[in-house]
């Protein structure tokens, strides 16, 4: 039962809580300077950018329409929608309306009712768009009655499960929360779309609407996004950390903004150099997937059954990617946008310090190249000094002196998480003590 249940499989890292472990995470959190920069939000939705999102509204069941195709008028949308309203009035008691005596439940832009009419009343002027697509901020936090959690969580790690709704956005259908020192599941459950859904994606995630609407009957799944989102609140506060990994759908999907995000993909970018020119094909390359950098960082392998996603998993997994950059991390990791060919920088911003504990042990290579090494692997950090000095060389080639090869630059970064590459990386560490 989620909040009475840690996630203890023996994959997952014990990692609890100590104050200098807290200052880790937050020295590797998102600035939120950056957030345009990866799609996060920071604040609400302008009257501007909410205009997009819809065309027509209608007075009586508020159902909306979509921006029309060219050549189509607002009488078309009558036939995709039908007009109903519940005339009476709902009893909170009962749960049911006056008027028909159910208890159909009526979302925005999808209305139910019990009286039928052959055609919407139009209107393009309605406040409905501020409900239904507006973002919402982190309220400061307040003890559910009930509850076991009394004060917010100091860091917890995120993960949804969505399909596409009618509206060509992601909605949310499983939700997960962890607590990141602890590892207690604090939610970990389906959610009834809050509108209609174009594909469900089971695919990917391996979750058809059956299983929903099974939840729902038995009374184990969330009803609708917004009542997952004040699940949320109910564990965290505004200075809570949220661990993500590639984040932005996750946050989109829970219409919800929050200003302690730390992205563990947008942390390895850093540490990569990813420049903005090369952002947008780094994000889309498999080797900044959740799995790959897991499996590649900390050893931990994912998704080794079926394929398919699963929140709980890729949370845990998120985590470990957390507490892997919060241990061999020290210091904090310059945000600049700098060439990814570039080492860390020399500044005390920019600083990577890799302590020589028993648990990470580092050493300096001829190469010119450090390697952290862990009970589950090593990886390679780019050390100033080593850039090629040939400008035209170095625009279209990058030498290896780990391997003696030369590789061309846009296969830098695929080279340095070759099998073959590490291993070498191991042999020259452990020649030289590591």
């Amino acid at each position: 039962m989620p909040g009475l249940t840690t996630c203890s499989q023996p994959r997952w890292t014990d990692f609890s809580f100590t104050v200098e472990r807290e200052e880790a995470l937050k020295r590797l959190q998102l600035p939120v300077e950056r957030y345009g920069r990866y799609g996060y939000r920071v604040d609400a939705f302008t009257h501007d950018e909410l205009l997009h999102k819809y065309e027509a509204y209608c007075r009586r069941c508020s159902a909306f329409a979509l921006k029309l195709e060219p050549g189509e008028d607002l009488a078309g949308h009558n036939s995709r929608s039908t007009c109903m309203i519940h005339p009476g009035y709902k009893l909170e008691k009962e749960k049911i309306w006056s008027c028909c005596r159910t208890s159909s439940i009526s979302y925005p832009g999808e209305p139910s009712g019990c009286v039928y009419f052959a055609t919407h009343d139009w209107t393009s002027d309605s406040p409905l768009p501020c409900g239904f697509w507006d973002l919402h901020p982190t309220p400061p936090f307040k003890p559910v009655q009930g509850s076991r959690s009394k004060r917010p969580r100091v860091a917890v790690s995120l993960d949804c499960e969505m399909a596409t709704n009618r509206f060509n956005q992601p909605e949310l259908i499983k939700l997960t929360l962890v607590d990141f020192f602890s590892r207690e599941i604090l939610i970990d459950s389906l959610v009834r779309p809050q509108a209609g859904i174009k594909n469900m994606l089971t695919s990917i995630h391996g979750i058809a609407y059956k299983d929903i609407a099974a939840a729902a009957a038995s009374s184990k799944a969330i009803l609708g996004r917004d009542a997952a989102r004040d699940k949320i609140f109910e564990f965290v506060g505004p200075k809570t950390i949220v661990l993500v990994h590639g984040g932005v759908n996750d946050f989109l999907c829970l219409r919800w903004y929050h200003k302690a995000i730390l992205d563990t993909q947008e942390v390895e970018s850093r540490i990569k150099r990813i420049g903005d020119d090369e952002l947008p094909d780094w994000l889309a390359n498999e080797g900044a997937g959740l799995e790959a950098m897991c499996r590649n960082i900390t050893g931990v392998h994912i998704r080794t059954g079926s394929g398919t996603h699963d929140s709980l998993e890729d949370a845990m997994a998120c985590r470990e990617l957390g507490i892997w950059y919060a241990s061999n991390l020290k210091g904090e990791i310059g945000t600049d946008a700098q060439d990814a060919t570039a080492g860390p920088a020399s500044t005390e911003c920019g600083r990577i310090d890799i302590p020589d504990t028993q648990a990470v042990q580092t050493a300096e290579s001829s190469s010119g190249y450090a390697a952290v090494k862990t009970g589950t692997g090593a990886r390679p950090v780019v050390v100033p000094g080593t850039e090629p000095t040939d400008s035209g060389s170095r625009e279209q080639h990058w030498e290896c002196k780990v391997c003696r090869i030369r590789v061309s630059t846009q296969d830098k970064l695929k080279h340095r998480v070759e099998k073959s590459h590490m291993e070498r990386l191991i042999a020259l560490v452990q020649q030289k003590g590591g």
